[in-house]
């Protein structure tokens, strides 16, 4: 790459990271939700929960042309499960809340438990069943039955047709299975397409700085944003603002093997029966506040007299690989991975192995760091050698350049037998990033692994590193709210070290060798500003090995003969 192009691309990047630190320090809030519109109704006005009735009990009818909320009272039914608490409604037997038990926030006051459901105003799993001819049936009220400890079910009627929502929970883990089950009373002839319906609503918190709804279809991920993600100059992309619809085009094998509402680190997924004849809605109903999901099937004739289900398997919980693995379907594409999956799976199976002998996984982090720098040896001492060698002929290639400075095609001559009387390969001289582009692939593998992987979730190393997979802070200056990050400082330092102790080529100007050696830091500084501290962690302790390795080249190169 031209010395001059990649100058221009490192001011940029650090004008880029610098903007973006600027305006979270600027304005702090820039990143949080819209206040909800409804706030939580208070203690004293909660629906009675009241006895769940055994066995069979008579749907509620509600007439054609009646309001389907018809003031009856709520009923809410709460099932205590050791990972989790859900709660189930009687208006549109629907889930009210599910609450994770093992995982909290603690970027939060009080580090409250995760919600797997965002919306504090809608219920999910509604089902609309506007194809039935009474209007939106997601606020219905159902009669409620428990069969089992694990099952629910929630029956009532409209007119001639008659509705049971059954859910069954897993007896173990974060799954449950959706039956939605209309029968044909009436004459005429139905097409329902079981439309169910998932409200995604930013919350506050770290975990939301990710949040979006997406859908895995033809072996591809779709993915809209919620969370509002402004940049510079507009790249990096906003919020999403254009419904997305999951359909097969024309002659595509296709199949819907999921659609949810995610965060970095959990998951709210629906799975439905038969891939191939459902569909998915992905609509930002409110761009950088609020989305709406929508999963169905083609619609399916129900005469008179028939009745017909059809299922949807649930997941409601963490992204934790294992799980996700044997649930199926895909599941554990949720996970991120950036742009090179194996590398991050290794990275993270890397991880967790080593974390079963030191039990810090920032201990962990620094032993793999070490052994990357042992493995990727052999190539950047090759071209340590080679740059040593090069900035060696510096007083050599000077002087051919000033003997037939009026003679191109002598001095061309003239370096190429010095060149061949060395050994020296004049291409090294291109190469000063080499060891640093050596390591891009796994940088970006280690960046995944650790943006992506649950169990370095709110994982601490020392003192005020509490989080390796968020940036620390070692205080915040008072006043302007800024808060000082010992890693990146400390390795925008070692950078400016290790610039000043790597040999440069002689064709290098004077004034890009000091740009580079300012720049470099700078943007890295800015870059690992932002970045989870376990990252900053892995790239500080590769700098320090990296200048340890270049002192004892230094100390132990000669210089070529002149």
């Amino acid at each position: 790459m031209d010395r001059n192009t990649l100058v221009a691309l490192a001011l940029f990047a650090a004008l880029f990271f610098g903007w973006e630190q600027y305006l979270d320090w600027k304005y702090p809030d820039r990143h949080k939700p819209a206040e909800t519109e409804a706030a939580e109704q208070p203690a004293s006005s909660a629906p009675p929960k009241g006895d769940i009735p055994q066995g069979n009990s008579a749907p509620i009818s509600i007439g054609p042309t009646e309001a389907v909320t018809s003031g009856t009272p709520e009923q809410v039914i709460t099932l205590e499960r050791p990972l989790y608490t859900a709660s189930f409604s009687s208006h549109g037997g629907a889930l009210r809340s599910w609450v994770l038990r093992t995982y909290d926030d603690a970027s939060q006051p009080g580090r409250p438990a995760v919600s797997i459901t965002t919306s504090a105003s809608e219920l999910s799993l509604t089902t609309p069943l506007l194809e039935l001819g009474h209007g939106d049936l997601s606020s219905l009220p159902y009669a409620v039955t428990q069969p089992s400890p694990d099952t629910l079910e929630f029956t009532a009627q409209v007119g001639a047709v008659r509705i049971r929502k059954t859910y069954r929970l897993d007896s173990d883990g974060y799954g449950a299975r959706l039956s939605l089950e209309i029968e044909n009373g009436g004459a005429a002839l139905l097409r329902p397409d079981y439309r169910v319906r998932w409200p995604a609503q930013l919350g506050e918190g770290a975990d939301f700085v990710e949040y979006g709804i997406a859908a895995y279809a033809a072996d591809e991920q779709v993915h809209v944003a919620i969370a509002p993600l402004p940049s510079m100059l507009g790249f990096g992309g906003g919020p999403a603002t254009e419904v997305v619809e999951v359909q097969p085009a024309p002659g595509e094998a296709y199949e819907l093997d999921w659609a949810g509402a995610q965060t970095r680190y959990f998951l709210a997924a629906v799975l439905p029966d038969t891939p191939r004849d459902a569909r998915a809605e992905l609509n930002p109903v409110e761009p950088g506040r609020k989305g709406q999901l929508d999963v169905w099937f083609e619609p399916v004739d129900l005469p008179p007299g028939a009745k017909l289900s059809r299922d949807y398997r649930l997941y409601l919980g963490p992204k934790e690989a294992d799980r996700l693995d044997a649930f199926g379907a895909h599941l554990d594409e949720s996970i991120q991975r950036g742009w090179v999956p194996i590398l991050a799976r290794w990275f993270t199976a890397m991880l967790t192995f080593l974390h079963e002998f030191v039990p810090n996984y920032g201990v962990a982090i620094l032993i793999l760091t070490f052994l990357i720098r042992v493995a990727l040896a052999p190539l950047m001492v090759g071209q340590m050698r080679s740059m040593k060698k090069m900035a060696d002929l510096a007083p050599r290639m000077k002087a051919i350049q000033e003997r037939h400075k009026n003679d191109p095609q002598k001095q061309q001559e003239a370096m190429l037998a010095m060149y061949r009387e060395t050994g020296v390969n004049p291409l090294s001289s291109l190469g000063g990033c080499l060891p640093m582009l050596l390591q891009m692939p796994v940088f970006v593998g280690f960046y995944s692994a650790l943006q992506g992987s649950i169990q370095l979730r709110q994982q601490p190393f020392v003192g005020w590193i509490t989080d390796l997979a968020q940036p620390e802070s070692l205080f915040v200056v008072p006043g302007i709210d800024l808060p000082v990050r010992a890693l990146p400082l400390a390795l925008g330092a070692a950078m400016v070290l290790q610039q000043k102790l790597t040999p440069t080529p002689a064709s290098m100007d004077p004034m890009q060798q000091r740009m580079l050696q300012v720049v470099m830091p700078v943007m890295m500084t800015f870059m690992f500003y932002q970045f989870a501290s376990g990252l900053g962690l892995y790239w500080l302790m590769s700098t320090l090995l990296g200048i340890g390795q270049q002192m004892w080249m230094n100390r132990g190169s000669k210089p070529a003969a002149a």
